[in-house]
């Protein structure tokens, strides 16, 4: 499997432009600047993350000839972080919905959909996959990104305080794509895509959700001043805010987790279609087998030649009695 080594690309390029939009992030805060520009290093960011998803496809496609398949398995590690990002999910709904001026319908899909990616950790400590039998609750989880998605994408238009720049949206795309592969995954759809296109979209939400994670961190905790012409702005430490991040932080890992040990157990298990096994061979076995069902005929042919010089005797003999 060339996907499983994804993690590495993943973590030098996180290192880069993850680290050096952080470290704006942290100096800009007091308006001193960075060693680059703002804008340098979001586009390093930017160029980081599409170096990224260009390599995770050009991985997916080397490996699109390998069929697996890979079933929902016990994962501890995996459950406690899904466990901790449910709850999470629920909690912010909760908590909005207890708002001054709540998103209904957004509370009630953190709701359903915290309340079904909950079900899924659970199947990371069992073991034993309980969506296969309802395979179309796991669409909750995705359905809610997507609310969550369309409701930052409103708060951005109208700079919004959480939602302070466009990588927001990038890591909760990102996130999008990678909840319906995983939905797939868990419902027993295409398992092989599924697997696939889960890990790429997967490690490019680790490298953005980490970033926005921690620079959000860094607003919510360090004291600063909004500076003009800066592309710095306060967020407030408010309980919707840190669960959140913390959320988020706990999507990227269980996103690792699940992404790495899903192709690893692919790796074991994969094969190659049969057509590639079995083009070279499959004339040659029909050759042998037409001649040994050839052999036989022309024993046949060979014994009915010998027969015919009797046949001749006997007449040969007929024809001396008659005449005598």
């Amino acid at each position: 499997m060339t996907l499983k080594k994804l993690w590495v690309p993943m973590l030098i390029l996180t290192l880069i432009g993850g680290g050096i939009k952080i470290c704006d992030t942290m100096f800009n805060v007091y308006g001193d600047g960075f060693i680059f520009n703002s804008t340098v290093c979001n586009t390093i960011l930017s160029v980081s993350a599409a170096l990224l998803l260009i390599i995770g496809w050009i991985c997916s496609i080397l490996d699109i000839k390998k069929v697996f398949d890979v079933k929902p398995s016990r994962n501890v590690l995996c459950g406690i972080f899904g466990f901790i990002a449910s709850l999470a999910i629920i909690s912010g709904g909760i908590i909005e919905f207890l708002s001054e001026a709540p998103n209904i319908a957004h509370c009630i899909l953190s709701l359903v959909g915290g309340g079904i990616f909950l079900l899924e950790s659970c199947v990371s400590f069992t073991g034993h996959n309980t969506l296969a039998k309802i395979p179309v609750l796991s669409l909750a989880v995705p359905i809610w990104c997507c609310s969550r998605f369309l409701v930052m994408f409103t708060e951005y238009t109208h700079k919004s305080i959480v939602a302070t720049e466009m990588f927001d949206l990038l890591a909760c795309g990102a996130l999008l794509m990678f909840l319906f592969y995983h939905a797939m995954f868990f419902a027993g759809l295409n398992n092989t895509s599924a697997v696939r296109k889960s890990s790429v979209y997967g490690m490019l939400y680790v490298s953005l959700g980490l970033t926005v994670a921690a620079d959000l961190f860094i607003k919510m905790f360090m004291p600063s001043n909004s500076v003009s012409g800066i592309d710095s702005q306060i967020v407030m430490p408010t309980l919707l805010n840190i669960l959140a991040c913390s959320g988020d932080i706990a999507l990227c890992i269980y996103a690792f987790v699940f992404s790495l040990s899903n192709l690893k157990a692919a790796d074991k298990t994969f094969t190659l279609p049969e057509d590639d096994y079995f083009e070279d061979d499959e004339p040659v076995e029909e050759k042998s087998e037409d001649k040994k069902e050839d052999e036989p005929a022309e024993e046949k042919s060979e014994d009915k030649k010998e027969d015919k010089p009797a046949e001749t005797k006997s007449e040969d003999k007929k024809e001396e009695k008659s005449e005598e």
